[in-house]
């Protein structure tokens, strides 16, 4: 029967996961994270509107 380990990776793993490996790849990695950041930004506000009422106003 196989055993089943979990791994958890040091440091120098996990920087290794999300450092870019080139300028192209920082890039898209900072696109990624402002995209993201951009949409956590609208939703908090929608949530906001709903919970006030004014969610009319949305689409």
């Amino acid at each position: 029967m196989a055993h089943i380990t979990e791994v958890v990776p040091d440091e120098m793993e996990l920087e290794a996961m999300v450092s870019p490996r080139n300028r192209k790849a920082a890039e898209v990695m900072q696109h990624k994270r402002a995209v993201k950041r951009r949409l956590e930004d609208y939703l908090e506000r929608a949530e906001l509107r709903r919970a006030l009422g004014e969610d009319d106003d949305l689409f």
